[in-house]
């Protein structure tokens, strides 16, 4: 009966920290929701994907100002 428990203690000793990491994997892939934000605020030109590119200009949203 000692071999039994010590067994399925060290299972679980080795298991517990693999299905840790495997549920906090899952959970950090997950895609949050956007920001809600305050009223009269646009999100930035770079987080809508499909007009991006011609927002940008070399890496930045407007041109340098002089």
């Amino acid at each position: 009966m000692d071999v039994l428990h010590s067994t399925w203690f060290w299972l679980a000793v080795i298991a517990a920290p693999a299905i840790l990491v495997i549920g906090t994997l899952a959970r950090l892939a997950r895609r949050e929701p956007p920001v809600k934000l305050p009223p009269g605020v646009k999100p930035l030109g770079w987080d809508e994907e499909d007009d991006a590119p011609e927002k940008l200009h070399d890496g930045d949203r407007e041109p340098p100002k002089h």
